[in-house]
């Protein structure tokens, strides 16, 4: 799903974009919404060492699952229940979804969960939010309501009633886990532009202008060498070394010009990251190599260095697409060439 977004700039708390997102929550297929929810978790690498989608029949009341150890269900893990309803979230509804973890859970199909999130675009009444904050008060109702609201409801044609197993188990929860995450604050949460980025098109913003430029470190060798011998053979100097051309009189600003160009490059990625998925980075790269390499492969250059500074005048014009094509600026573009020549994909060289 992708919708014309806008641009956007800053972090998600200006509340016409705010709610320009939320609405857009409210249209979607359920099957939308858990899918962004899985991107968002996908990005939190902090919080989880792996996710699972899983819905459709038999999900257990798990919509979207993510582990925060390498135990999967043997250890902690939380539960994303999504929940696209054309209503708020009522209580009834939450005890209904907890009915389904804790008949699954007796019966040996996992452990229960460490936390539990209602994703509700359309949020939760008031009287479930409260119950959110006052566990025992929560626990009671689960147990008041089972024979009302989850006997008859969990297992089409048969009835689940509130055996011991299930009362130790809804005894045993601990109900201040349970939260509800309605729009506003789902696309507040942190690592959630990737999620925003892919399903409505939304604009990942700029990124921040790099930090002074730093000593030439080893992580630079192999490109900042490949222009040393470039300049060099220009300047008749032999085994060169960038120390050498930093220091010429007039290849040395051009060589800390391409270093500057370097780093703009390396702040753009390393800034976009985590704000977009790596498929994203992938195409810009692809779309900068295509469209420099045939510059870089002609044979008419002279030599390195015409090779460099042809690539260097074409790189800042180059058409983009995708999310990041408005903040790549000729920098980047320029920049993101030495990055190639770094890593092996297009050495300077002829």
């Amino acid at each position: 799903m992708r919708v014309d977004a806008g641009k956007i700039v800053g972090i998600w708390t200006h509340p016409p974009m705010i709610s320009h997102y939320v609405t857009r929550f409210f249209t979607m297929p359920p099957a939308d919404l858990e899918a962004f929810v899985a991107d968002w978790l996908a990005m939190r690498r902090q919080d989880y060492v792996d996710w699972e989608r899983c819905s459709g029949a038999g999900d257990g009341g798990r919509d979207v699952v993510g582990f925060e150890t390498a135990d999967g269900y043997e250890g902690s893990w939380h539960n994303y229940q999504c929940k696209l309803l054309r209503r708020n979230l009522s209580i009834s509804d939450a005890v209904l979804e907890l009915g389904k973890i804790f008949m699954h859970v007796a019966a040996g199909d996992f452990t229960l969960p460490s936390k539990y999130v209602f994703v509700a675009p359309k949020g939760a009444v008031r009287a479930l939010l409260d119950l959110t904050k006052r566990r025992e008060e929560f626990r009671k109702t689960v147990i008041d309501r089972w024979d009302a609201v989850c006997r008859d409801n969990l297992v089409r044609g048969k009835a689940v009633p509130l055996t011991p197993e299930i009362r130790a188990l809804i005894e045993a929860f601990d109900f201040t886990s349970v939260s509800v995450l309605d729009g506003a604050k789902l696309v507040a949460q942190p690592d959630i532009y990737p999620a925003l980025v892919r399903c409505f098109g939304a604009d990942p913003g700029p990124p921040p202008p790099p930090d002074a430029l730093p000593d030439v470190g080893l992580d630079e060798a192999p490109y900042l060498g490949q222009l040393a011998a470039a300049y060099g053979a220009r300047a008749e100097l032999v085994g060169a070394t960038p120390d050498d051309i930093l220091r010429h009189p007039t290849f040395g600003d051009q060589l800390r010009d391409q270093r500057v160009r370097y780093f703009h490059a390396s702040t753009f990625g390393r800034h976009y990251r985590t704000r977009v998925f790596k498929e994203v980075l992938v195409a810009f790269d692809d779309e900068i190599y295509h469209g420099v390499v045939d510059t870089h492969r002609d044979d008419d250059h002279q030599d390195t260095l015409a090779q460099v500074n042809a690539v260097m005048k074409v790189a800042p014009f180059l058409p983009l697409t995708g999310p990041l094509r408005d903040h790549a600026s000729a920098q980047v573009k320029q920049g993101t060439c030495h990055r190639f020549a770094n890593e092996g994909r297009l050495p300077w060289g002829i």
